[in-house]
Formats: C-alpha cells, sequence, structure tokens
C-alpha cells in the first residue's frame, strides 16, 4: 500500500515531467512542508541518471514538483554529463538542485568519468551540469586529488600527420 501511495505521490509531482523512478522499503509526505523522506535501500532514477542512498529527502515546490533532493548515508549516483561523458560519484551526502542542474557532494567526495581514470575527490565538490564546471575542496589534512589522463599519444598522432601535410 505504501508503494502505491508512493507512486500516486510521484505521478502528481511530476505530472507532465520526465519520468521519475522511486523506490524505497518506507516513506513518507507532507504537504505543509512540501517534503517526502524515503527510507532504506532508497532508489532513484530520473532518465539515464541514477541515485542509491540510505535516505532521500525531495523538497517540491507547491505544485509538487521537485526541487531539491537530499541523500545521505552511502550515496552513489551516475549521470550522463550534457557533452556526453558519464560520470559516477560517492558521498556520504549529496544535494541536487534541480534548477541550477547542479550536485554538491559532503565528506568523502569522489567523481569518477566511467572507462576513465579521469577522478577527482575531495570533502566537498560541486558537479554543475548546465555549465559543464567541477569544483573541489579538501580539508585541512586531507587535500583535494585530481587524477587525469594525459592523451600524449592522440596529440602526437596529430602533430604528427600536420607535420606530414606540411612536408607535401
Amino acid at each position: 500500500m505504501k508503494r502505491l501511495g508512493l507512486m500516486v505521490v510521484v505521478a502528481q509531482m511530476l505530472l507532465g515531467a520526465d519520468k521519475l523512478e522511486v523506490n524505497a522499503r518506507t516513506f513518507s509526505s507532507n504537504d505543509k512542508t512540501s517534503l517526502i523522506e524515503l527510507n532504506t535501500d532508497v532508489f532513484v532514477k530520473k532518465a539515464n541518471d541514477k541515485l542509491w542512498a540510505d535516505k532521500v529527502i525531495i523538497k517540491t515546490d507547491k505544485k509538487r514538483k521537485p526541487l531539491e533532493y537530499t541523500a545521505t548515508g552511502n550515496v552513489r549516483f551516475y549521470v550522463e554529463t550534457q557533452d556526453g561523458r558519464k560520470i559516477n560519484g560517492s558521498a556520504q551526502r549529496v544535494v541536487y538542485d534541480t534548477i541550477a542542474d547542479e550536485y554538491r557532494l559532503y565528506d568523502n567526495a569522489k567523481i569518477q568519468e566511467k572507462d576513465s581514470p579521469n577522478t577527482i575527490t575531495g570533502e566537498f565538490m560541486t558537479l554543475n551540469n548546465k555549465k559543464g564546471e567541477a569544483y573541489s575542496e579538501g580539508a585541512k589534512d586531507k587535500p583535494t586529488t585530481l587524477i587525469f589522463l594525459l592523451d600524449e599519444e592522440k596529440d602526437k598522432d596529430s602533430k604528427s600527420s600536420a607535420n606530414t601535410t606540411k612536408s607535401k
């Protein structure tokens, strides 16, 4: 019965919008505070983007459209950026602002491009899909780390073909 209630709430919330799939062991909603709380084994999916957490609180506007998702406890997510990159992320707390299309990661934050060593770690991080920007801060005794693949082989091939073209 609770799952049916959740489906009704979510359907009302997203009438005319992209499909949002939400699964959790328990949920509660409060129209006065415009909050929906999902607990235990939470999974949220919208298009190709996915989020897993112990707890998720969804803040909605008066028309029940999601404004912000706050996920806590063993948070993991997968997003596809506007330029087609696939990103896996994790942290102890993640806040997603739907209007800014921005993820804010707190405590042991990490994002990694799928099938690539490109990785950023830190204690606080933002990932803005709309602007194509990322930002990371480390802690006092734990700096932020950036690992990325230098595409030197591709650069060599480009220079080589440019030199070949010039010599002809």
